[in-house]
């Protein structure tokens, strides 16, 4: 007769049982894993001189903020203190940095600022107003600037490309397009598509929208936009075509992300609603934290500060982020933790190593770590790369270069007065692409091959941009002033044909006048210029040339100041090579003033 086995389940048979039913609870309610952080304590806490105005931006392990003592303040994610810059005035509650970590602030006198990744002033500039929005920063390094009724768009260095008058005041931020422009919303109701070079396209809405999102080519319609109004009723609209009804939702949406052919949107009550582009229909929808009072829930919010509720969804999942608290949800409905905060001065931001930032009304920085996992990008002590380029030497005309009389000097003359015209002006504009497509050419004319000079990986000087041939020599001082309006150009995708041109070219004269225009331009993130430096450093040909030896030195204390570490750390070492005692004087000189002008 067999007898009867007891079996007393292991500690990790039940543990893997309690596994299985929580995943059998998730599929069928999505929302019901949660990580609630409510009470969670910071895990570092800075006190600062001021409440902090603006949203804090984070960026490359680090994260800047506006305070009202007229301060901009920079932390490390790890809560050191790396610097503080003082304004000498009232600052407006906006921020915004490049990809080279600069960044861009404005005073409520018009005063437009930029300050780099070090905290030293770079330059300034006067608007004829104060900012009303955060400004956006374009693929090359070119900022858009909201104002009252005005957009406008200057290079890294400052220079004005375009500036766009409006009928009515902006309704919302301006959001960023799949094309390296944006949507501008205005209070009449009118949305305005507008590209990188000024280009306009615009609807009328039925009525001003409450959160507006750009829809790229990858969700099966034209390009154009997503709407959401304040009743709940939303509507994709095509700038080519019908518009498409979007699923109504129940309650006020306050903003709003989008991640491929999904849609999220924060409403005023706290609920994410997750809506796929695909089916039109709603997926899921979640709360964040529970409100703790009328005020901080509030929309728009209320005291001194602008900031806004935000949706940050990225390849992670889904951010929520608020004046009263923050919550994060994967893609399919699940919340991965939610936290409360209480006295935040503004809403705050999630940052790429899952720290979530919170400036206080008690002049406290708060930052909780909530996540440990990371970002599906490549880690940099630089910023995210931009999603695109914007080759617009390829939008131009390809007959430029096959006029048989394009070289000859009176054309040069017209030409290039022209376009210097239009920078001093601050209206090239739509003339961008025809004007940087001449001006590379006449640059690089003489080459002995279009390859050597006009190709390169990041450039998209292609032959299929333009039927590039043998060009013939002109005279070096036109292309010197070629090289110059480039530098005015201020784009950071001219620094590959810069570099490339440099590396191929003979005269000195000409390499000078390159290096000083990407001194000017003052970035290169992927280092190409610098390591063009080094080989004219070591060749035979320049090592006692003191026309170029001192417009590198000029030039890499120039991109050492505007990008700061790590690429400072990577120029220094050039600069103390250039001050040795085998150098001339001369050289030596300017070598030790850009040292001197980095200490200080």
């Amino acid at each position: 007769m067999l007898g009867t086995v007891s079996v007393k389940p292991t500690k990790k048979v039940l543990c893997s049982l309690m596994i299985f039913l929580f995943s059998l609870l998730s599929i069928s309610n999505p929302i019901l894993l949660t990580a609630q952080v409510e009470n969670s304590e910071a895990k570092w806490r800075q006190a600062l001189g001021g409440k902090v105005l603006s949203i804090p931006a984070a960026q490359a392990e680090s994260v800047v903020m506006v305070t009202d003592d007229g301060m901009l303040r920079c932390y490390s994610y790890t809560g050191r203190l790396l610097w503080q810059f003082d304004a000498q005035g009232k600052l407006t509650p906006f921020v915004s940095r490049s990809r080279e970590g600069t960044s861009y602030i404005c005073k409520i006198d018009g005063t437009f600022m930029a300050v780099n990744r070090s905290g030293r002033l770079l330059w300034t500039k006067k608007l004829s107003g104060p900012l009303v929005a955060t400004p956006l920063v374009g693929w090359d390094g070119r900022i858009f600037i909201p104002q009252e009724q005005e957009v406008l768009c200057i290079s890294a260095a400052g220079d004005q490309r375009w500036t766009l008058k409006l009928d009515a005041p902006l309704a919302l931020p301006l959001v960023q397009d799949s094309k390296g422009g944006m949507l501008v919303a205005l209070k009449s109701g009118m949305v305005l598509n507008v590209s990188a070079i000024g280009d306009i396209q615009s609807i009328a809405l039925k009525e001003v929208p409450a959160v507006l999102v750009d829809v790229s080519e990858s969700v099966s319609i034209s390009p154009g936009l997503i709407v959401y109004y304040r009743n709940g009723n939303g509507e994709i609209i095509s700038f080519s075509g019908p518009s498409k009804p979007l699923p109504s939702i129940s309650g006020l949406p306050i903003a709003a992300g989008r991640h491929g052919s999904q849609l999220a949107i924060l409403l005023e009550s706290g609920t994410v609603v997750s809506i796929s582009l695909e089916t039109m229909q709603i997926n899921w929808q979640g709360t964040g934290p529970a409100k703790s009072n009328s005020e901080n829930m509030a929309f728009p919010l209320s005291g001194k500060t602008n900031t806004r509720p935000s949706i940050l969804f990225d390849e992670r999942g889904i951010y929520a982020l608020r004046l009263s608290g923050a919550a994060g949800f994967t893609a399919d409905g699940r919340r991965l933790w939610s936290i409360a905060i209480q006295g935040a001065a503004s809403s705050p931001s999630f940052s790429d190593e899952g720290i979530l930032y919170s400036g206080g009304n008690d002049w406290i920085l708060y930052a909780y770590k909530l996540e440990d996992r990371v970002r599906l990008i490549a880690r940099s002590l630089y910023g995210p790369a931009p999603d695109g380029t914007y080759q617009f030497e390829k939008r131009a005309d390809p007959q430029i270069a096959s006029d048989p009389f394009f070289f000859e000097e009176t054309n040069l003359v017209r030409i290039l007065s022209q376009i210097e015209l239009l920078l001093n002006k601050g209206t090239v504009g739509p003339e961008e692409p025809a004007s940087l497509l001449m001006l590379m050419l006449i640059a690089s004319s003489g080459m002995q091959s279009a390859s050597s000079g006009m190709q390169s990986a990041s450039s998209g000087m292609h032959s299929s941009g333009a039927p590039f041939r043998l060009q013939p020599l002109v005279q070096a001082n036109y292309r010197v002033w070629a090289i110059q309006l480039l530098a005015r150009l201020g784009s950071r995708e001219t620094i590959p044909f810069l570099a490339n041109l440099a590396r191929n070219e003979q005269d000195s004269l000409i390499v000078s006048e390159i290096a000083a225009a990407i001194g000017l331009i003052g970035v290169d993130p992927e280092g190409l210029a610098l390591a063009v430096y080094e080989r004219i450093m070591h060749s035979g040909q320049y090592r006692q040339d003191e026309r170029v030896l001192t417009a590198l030195a000029q030039s890499i204390g120039a991109l050492c100041r505007f990008s700061g570490p790590p690429l400072s750390s990577a120029g220094i070492p050039f600069l103390i090579k250039l001050s040795e005692a085998d150098k001339p004087p001369v050289v030596r000189q300017n070598a030790q003033q850009a040292l001197q002008r980095l200490l200080n």
